[in-house]
This record gives C-alpha cells, structure tokens and sequence, in this order.
C-alpha cells in the first residue's frame, strides 16, 4: 500500500490528539461500506464517502498506524491531496501553453 510521505512524516513523529483528515482509496475489489466499518473500529470517523469509493475520514495523527494496517486500501494520503482549486496549486504538473 501507498503511504504518502506527508502520512509516513506524521507516523513517525504524531502528536497525540492532534487531529488530521485523510484519504483513504480504496481496493479495486474491497468493499467500501466493510473499509468504512473497519475505518470506525479503528478509532477514525469517514466524513464523506468519495469518487472511486474512496472515503475522507478524520482522526488524529496518533490513530494513523492503526488506518495503515487495514484490509482493502491501496493508499493513504493527506486529505488535502483533493484541494487543488487552482492552476496555482498545481505548479509543475500543468502546461499554461507558453
């Protein structure tokens, strides 16, 4: 599984209570609503169910571990990997046509 290395900076040093949303996607052949349960067992909240049956939750970065060990994701990212609103916010990876 992927873990961004935003994720992996935050698992290696979390700060306890300190609250992160994440994005969670999901497997091709996992079931989306037994992740989304597992998700909540593990301790984090699914705030919205998302494109591709992937889910944005919300937990704390000392719960991350326990996200990373669960069946039926393909990786973990921050939950700002979504905010790109601008060419901005995009830098490198666009072509403005100059």
């Amino acid at each position: 599984m992927y873990v961004s290395r935003a994720v992996e900076s935050l698992r290696a040093d979390p700060i306890e209570g300190e609250p992160v949303e994440l994005l969670l996607e999901t497997a091709e052949d996992a079931d989306p609503d037994r992740v989304a349960a597992a998700v909540a067992a593990a301790g984090a909240t699914v705030e919205r169910h998302l494109q591709f049956d992937d889910l944005l939750v919300s937990t704390t970065q000392d719960e991350i571990d326990a996200l990373c060990e669960l069946d039926g994701l393909t990786a973990i990212q921050t939950g700002n990997v979504n905010a790109i609103t601008t060419a901005d916010d995009v830098e490198e990876d666009l072509d403005h046509g100059d």
